[in-house]
């Protein structure tokens, strides 16, 4: 109920301002225009769509990447937002809903109203001929694993943020960057330096991103990620996921622990 109640509300804090039809062309046409951006760049590089696997590898991480991008980007504003922009986080503490659940309920609107602009990359990849397999059982549990990881990246920032000023923009901003560069998005993490390369296994998003290409183009790309089954990638995206999702947690509750014994938990910076 809690998380329910929460994903309607976020849903009319990003949806207020407009009619439903205007907001969905908005929430579709903003991130897709974006990834076609990435995609002239592309052209203009190669010097036309050449095709193969680089092309494939590019616009599938970049398509899926949107799932992680909007989501930390709203994720890291929500505390600032209740705090300083509607001044509600004492009402939201004090009421039967936990703050924890509340967090996981928005984060959980944004991440599946980020779905449907997907879902329109997805066709027009068909045009672009890009080579779909696409494994629907696999792709759902995909899902789900990137929705843990993605609710604990957010965990972590809001930890932060009940800490900091309003600089959760910015904060969501570098964590969303530190996975499109270190998780193999746009280039596989075999062109990365040697230490890159270790820390990059160590991310649950590299390997969310080997089971999205896996269960949409039905391989593995990457040379170093292939080496890999998908059976050991899942598992070690579970674990992964589990270990970040603890130290995740434990995180915010610290920060929540720190920020009632400051005095801090309701204080606006007012600028």
């Amino acid at each position: 109920m809690a998380v329910r109640s929460s994903m309607w509300l976020e849903y009319q804090i990003e949806a207020n301002w407009t009619s439903p039809v205007i907001f969905i062309l908005y929430n579709t046409l903003k991130p897709v225009g974006g990834s076609l951006l990435l995609l002239a760049m592309y052209y203009v590089v190669t010097g036309g769509f050449l095709g193969g696997e680089s092309l494939y590898f590019l616009y599938i991480g970049n398509a899926f990447y949107m799932l992680v991008a909007q989501t930390l980007f709203n994720v890291g504003w929500i505390i600032h937002d209740d705090r300083e922009h509607y001044q509600t986080m004492k009402y939201i503490y004090i009421s039967p809903l936990s703050y924890f659940m509340y967090l996981m309920g928005r984060s959980a609107m944004r991440f599946l109203l980020s779905l449907l602009p997907l879902s329109v990359l997805i066709f027009l990849g068909v045009f672009l001929k890009i080579p779909y397999h696409i494994e629907v059982l696999l792709l759902l549990g995909t899902f789900f694993l990137g929705w843990i990881f993605v609710i604990s990246s957010g965990l972590l920032l809001s930890g932060i943020n009940m800490l900091t000023a309003r600089h959760g923009n910015s904060v969501g901003q570098a964590f969303s960057g530190i996975f499109y560069l270190f998780s193999g998005v746009v280039f596989p993490i075999n062109v990365l330096p040697g230490w890159a390369s270790k820390a990059a296994l160590g991310m649950p998003s590299t390997y969310w991103f080997s089971l999205v290409r896996r269960s949409v183009l039905g391989k593995e790309v990457d040379s170093i990620m292939s080496g890999f089954t998908t059976g050991e990638v899942a598992v070690r995206l579970i674990i992964i996921s589990v270990l970040f999702f603890v130290i995740s947690y434990l995180t915010f509750r610290l920060a929540d622990y720190l920020a009632r014994k400051k005095g801090i938990l309701d204080m606006t910076t007012t600028y």
